[in-house]
C-alpha cells in the first residue's frame, strides 16, 4: 500500500514540475526549432518548380513537385515566395498549435497580369495634385467632396487655401508662420497645430474661419484622445503604466455614464521597461546633487561627474524618446462598426456603434518586415491599410476586414519616404519633400491599383 501511494506521489509531483516549467519557460518554446513543410501550387493546382522560398533568414526552393523543406527558430515568421511568372507571395508563420514540432505550409502563386488600360491613361501612375512651383505644401486634408485644403507657404507669407480636384482656388486665408500641421478631431472638425498654441478652423461659405487660439498643451491632449463621438456618446482612449496599457472609455452623452469599451496591455513590453528604469533609476538631478556635494574633490573627479551626467541624460533621452512609446492600438470607424485593432495581442476586435461587441479575428500583418506601425483608413470610412517601408520606398497592404489578412499590396515607387498619406476613392495622396531644395514640399496622387 505504501509503494502504491509512493508511485502514486512520485507520478503527481513529476506532472507539478513539468506543469510548472511549461508556465515558466513559455517563451523558450519560441526557440525550439520547427520543420516546415510546405507546397507551392498555382491557381489550377498546379506545382510551381523552381519558386524561392524564404522563412526568416532560411532560404530554399521549391523541388519539380512544388515541395520545398525548411527548418527554423523564430516564430511569429515571415514566408516569402517568389516566381517569374507569379506574383510575390507573403504571408506570416505562426508558432504550430499543441507544441507540434512540424508546420504544414501550403502556398497558391496568383499569375502575373499587366494593366495596359492603367498604363495608357498615365505610364507612371503619378499626378501632381497641386503644381504651383512657389509654393511649399507644409500639410493638406482630403475633403468628402473632392476638395482639398493646403496648409502653404511662399517666399512671403503663410496661408490656408482649398482647390478643387482641378487645382483652382477657392479660397485662402492668412495664417500665422511655422505650423506644425493640421489635425482633425474626433467631431471632425480641423485644426490648426503649432508648437505653443491649437486653433480651430470652419468654412464658412467659401471662407475658412479661424477661431482664437487654445494653449497647446490643454487642447493636445483632447485630440489626442479623442478616438470617436457621435450624436449619442463619444469614446475616450487613456494610456497607464508606461504607455503599455491603455483603455477604451465608452461615455453616453445623454446620461454621461461610462463603460469600459475595451482594455488593451503588452505585458512584455512593461516588464523590459520597468526592467531598464530600474536599472537605470538614477536621475541626472540626483547626479547633479552628488557633482555639487563633490565639489571640493580633484579636476579628475569633477569630469568623471560630468561624464556620468552626460551618460545619464543620454540613457534618459533614450528611454523617453525611444522606449517609451505607446502601444499602437487604433480605434476605426469603418463602414457601420468601430474596429480595435489589438497589436500586441494580435487580434482586431468588432463593436456597433452603440458599444456592443460583435466578433473579433486574428491579425498578423504587423510581423511582416517594415512594419511602420501605422494603419491608413480611406476616406470613405470602407477599408483600411496597412504601411510598410523598405529602402525608403512605401508600401500599403488593404486589410481584410473578415479575415485579417493583408493583400493587395500598392507601391509608392515615384518618391521615396513620402509623408502625410491619405487615400480617396481610387487615388493616394502624399507629401513629397524635394532633397534638392529641401525648403519645398509638394503634393503628389497615384492610383490605388497596382500600375
Amino acid at each position: 500500500m505504501n509503494q502504491l501511494y509512493l508511485f502514486f506521489f512520485k507520478r503527481i509531483s513529476l506532472f507539478c514540475f513539468i506543469g510548472m516549467l511549461l508556465v515558466n519557460n513559455t517563451s523558450s518554446w519560441s526557440q525550439i526549432e520547427i520543420t516546415i513543410k510546405g507546397k507551392v501550387v498555382n491557381e489550377m493546382g498546379i506545382p510551381v518548380k523552381n519558386a524561392s522560398v524564404q522563412i526568416d533568414i532560411h532560404n530554399t526552393r521549391t523541388n519539380s513537385e512544388g515541395f520545398f523543406y525548411l527548418k527554423n527558430q523564430n516564430f511569429p515568421a515571415q514566408i516569402t515566395v517568389k516566381s517569374n511568372s507569379y506574383d510575390e507571395f507573403q504571408d506570416i508563420l505562426l508558432f504550430p498549435e499543441k507544441w507540434k514540432d512540424t508546420l504544414m505550409v501550403f502556398v497558391v502563386m496568383t499569375s502575373k497580369t499587366t494593366q495596359l488600360e492603367e498604363v495608357t491613361i498615365n505610364a507612371n501612375g503619378k499626378f501632381w495634385v497641386y503644381p504651383k512651383k512657389q509654393t511649399n505644401v507644409l500639410d493638406f486634408k482630403l475633403e468628402p467632396n473632392g476638395n482639398i485644403l493646403l496648409c502653404c507657404s511662399d517666399a512671403r507669407r503663410y496661408f490656408l487655401r482649398q482647390v478643387n480636384e482641378s487645382g483652382d482656388q477657392i479660397y485662402e486665408t492668412s495664417i500665422r508662420k511655422h505650423p506644425r500641421q493640421i489635425r482633425t478631431d474626433c467631431n471632425g472638425k480641423c485644426h490648426l497645430i503649432y508648437n505653443d498654441s491649437i486653433y480651430e478652423t470652419s468654412i464658412i461659405g467659401e471662407s475658412v474661419g479661424i477661431f482664437s487660439p487654445v494653449s497647446y498643451s490643454k487642447a493636445i491632449g483632447l485630440l489626442d484622445n479623442c478616438s470617436y463621438s457621435d450624436d449619442t456618446s463619444i469614446i475616450i482612449r487613456t494610456y497607464m503604466n508606461q504607455k503599455q496599457y491603455l483603455e477604451y472609455l465608452l461615455i453616453s452623452k445623454k446620461t454621461h455614464t461610462s463603460q469600459v469599451l475595451y482594455v488593451s496591455e503588452d505585458r512584455q513590453k512593461k516588464r523590459q521597461l520597468q526592467d531598464y528604469k530600474r536599472e537605470n533609476k538614477l536621475t541626472v538631478q540626483e547626479i547633479l546633487k552628488e557633482s555639487d556635494a563633490n565639489h571640493h574633490d580633484q579636476l579628475s573627479n569633477d569630469r568623471d561627474d560630468i561624464k556620468k551626467v552626460r551618460e545619464r541624460y543620454n540613457t534618459q533621452q533614450f528611454y523617453d524618446l525611444i522606449l517609451l512609446k505607446p502601444i499602437y492600438v487604433p480605434l476605426f470607424e469603418l463602414n457601420d462598426s468601430l474596429i480595435i485593432f489589438d497589436h500586441p495581442n494580435d487580434s482586431a476586435i468588432v463593436f456597433t456603434k452603440t458599444g456592443t461587441r460583435v466578433r473579433s479575428f486574428p491579425i498578423s500583418y504587423q510581423y511582416f518586415k517594415g512594419w511602420k506601425n501605422e494603419l491608413i483608413p480611406n476616406l470613405e470610412k470602407t477599408a483600411i491599410y496597412a504601411r510598410f517601408e523598405r529602402d525608403g520606398i512605401t508600401s500599403l497592404k488593404k486589410i481584410n476586414l473578415m479575415t485579417g489578412k493583408a493583400a493587395d499590396e500598392v507601391e509608392i515607387r515615384e518618391h521615396i519616404f513620402p509623408e502625410h498619406i491619405q487615400i480617396h476613392r481610387d487615388f493616394i495622396y502624399y507629401i513629397y519633400k524635394d532633397y534638392l531644395d529641401l525648403s519645398m514640399h509638394y503634393i503628389f496622387k497615384q492610383h490605388l491599383t497596382k500600375y
